[in-house]
């Protein structure tokens, strides 16, 4: 198996997938881009290196997530059941960073993430939900009470194994762990969906 192209690195990129064709990366597009803002006479920052394609695409990142934290604080776009997360003792801020706090959080595990997202969005198959969109469903907890809320779930069913109240992402990523079948939809026994 001859595997030449592969000792090119870093160096090369692939420029016709189809056939496998790999070129040099100054041959390329992105090469060119590269170079092209590298050596511009006009500088962004105080250094040449402020010009890198690294440090304008984290510039860039950092413009969106700062505009999305500001948006984040309006009550309309956020939502009026998003679950409030404070690690530290400060808001959550998203990141996109090698997943970013959520999805690092709970080791980069779907399904553990998707049970979180249904949390803290007020979107999980609980009694609070299926009342609230009319869904033909028990309202109640298994426990007994009248009404299977989230806050009921995490801070006052005693179905559930809790060492102390979930208060930040790592606590919720804990309780999820103990409690596997919470904000979770049951899998249909015909193996679907």
């Amino acid at each position: 198996m001859n595997i030449s192209w592969l000792i090119e690195g870093k160096n090369c990129v692939m420029s016709k997938a189809s056939a496998l064709v790999w070129r040099p990366l100054t041959h390329h597009i992105h090469g060119e881009a590269h170079k092209y803002v590298t050596e511009l006479k006009v500088r962004i920052g105080r250094r040449k290196t402020d010009n890198s394609i690294d440090t304008l695409r984290s510039r860039a990142a950092h413009s969106v997530l700062d505009s999305w934290s500001s948006t984040f604080q309006d009550p309309t776009y956020r939502g009026s059941e998003f679950l409030e997360q404070w690690p530290d003792g400060r808001l959550l801020q998203p990141s996109y960073l090698n997943g970013g706090p959520w999805l690092s959080t709970f080791g980069h595990s779907i399904t553990e993430f998707a049970r979180v997202c249904q949390c803290i969005t007020g979107h999980a198959p609980i009694g609070a939900y299926y009342r609230r969109f009319k869904i033909n469903e028990p309202h109640g907890c298994t426990c007994g009470a009248a009404l299977q809320s989230r806050q009921h779930v995490l801070f006052r069913c005693r179905n559930r194994y809790s060492v102390h109240y979930p208060r930040f992402l790592g606590d919720i990523a804990s309780f999820m762990k103990y409690n596997p079948t919470v904000f979770g939809f049951n899998q249909d026994p015909s193996g679907v969906g």
